[in-house]
């Protein structure tokens, strides 16, 4: 949870640069300027939900920059979702300007430069790209765009984000909730800009782009199916495996290797939780959809680092154990 901008700093200069260290964590690193004299006065709470940080950010007239080639020291790759509160703002990204008013919605890139124009309140919303890749376009067309949320899909969208963070300020989860939840968010986020992308007529709607998203999909829907496989995928969606196989290619991916990276983390997931501790090894393996059990041992090991046997003990998971401790951080 972030404080207001310390009132302790000695000058305008001084408040701006304490607010750029607050709010970097739960966002990016930007470079502030005020649009007036007045001094400066902003309030963000932060709440760390599985990888996910959504950010309630509250402050006078200002503007942030961000500018990816002077921020080369950042690790992660992020996508930022804003949803205005109150007042207005803008997002300035790709050639476009998105002025927003209370209930809508922006989307914007962290690997491309972009300027902010703060006003009143929104929320931020911070997501590891490869969490909402795959469940909503999110190319350069997408960015900078005003996206109303007062009805529908989008509504739930943007109430969602407000209650888990009011929910999580009040009474944090444990990990393996927070991890849960953050899927959950990324889910009715991606669900809403996708409604709204698909229904917005443009002459940059990128056929390419939809099949290899529909391919993503059905993949993570049949993950536990044993005859899943690449041809499957393709007669499935009605197309030809050569052109799925390109349309991967091209976003340097494999649908085999998503399908393997899939089972593997949903076998981690079910070893981490008591509630499938009655259930051998195997047993998970299988009904996550290998076959072979040598096959699963292996390939798990090259996922974790350790045998499944052995990633389930640090876990915390096995013999007499039935529950997990669940402490709030």
């Amino acid at each position: 949870m972030k404080e207001p901008a310390p009132e302790s700093a000695a000058t305008p200069a001084d408040r701006l640069e304490a607010w750029a260290h607050q709010v970097e964590e739960s966002c990016v690193p930007m470079v502030y300027s005020m649009t007036s004299d007045g001094a400066f006065e902003g309030e963000m709470l932060a709440v760390e939900n599985g990888g996910v940080h959504v950010s309630r950010i509250a402050a006078v007239d200002h503007v942030a920059k961000y500018r990816r080639r002077a921020m080369s020291s950042i690790e992660d790759d992020y996508l930022l979702v804003s949803i205005q509160s109150r007042n207005r703002s803008a997002i300035e990204q790709d050639g476009r300007v998105a002025v927003v008013y209370p209930g809508d919605m922006v989307l914007f890139d962290a690997s491309r430069d972009f300027e902010w124009h703060f006003s009143g309140e929104h929320y931020t919303v911070r997501f590891p790209r490869q969490l909402l890749t795959g469940l909503a376009p999110l190319s350069r067309q997408h960015t900078a765009v005003r996206i109303p949320g007062e009805d529908g899909i989008r509504r739930i969208a943007t109430e969602h984000v407000a209650t888990v963070h009011r929910e999580l300020l009040l009474e944090p989860t444990c990990g393996e909730a927070r991890a849960g939840l953050a899927g959950v968010t990324a889910h009715l986020v991606a669900v809403a800009l996708a409604d709204f992308f698909n229904r917005m007529p443009t002459a940059d709607t990128n056929l390419k782009t939809m099949h290899i998203l529909r391919a993503r999909r059905f993949i993570d829907e049949h993950l536990r199916d044993p005859e899943l496989n690449p041809d499957r995928v393709a007669a499935a969606l009605g197309l030809s495996s050569r052109y799925l196989y390109r349309l991967f290619s091209r976003e340097h991916e494999s649908m085999s290797e998503r399908i393997i990276t899939g089972r593997l983390d949903g076998c981690a997931a079910w070893l981490r939780q008591p509630a499938y501790a009655h259930l051998s090894i195997t047993e998970i393996a299988m009904t996550w959809g290998f076959n072979d059990p040598s096959h699963f041992s292996r390939a798990f090991r090259r996922h974790a680092g350790v045998s499944a046997r052995e990633y389930r003990r640090l876990s915390g998971v096995g013999a007499g154990v039935h529950r997990l401790g669940c402490v709030a951080s």
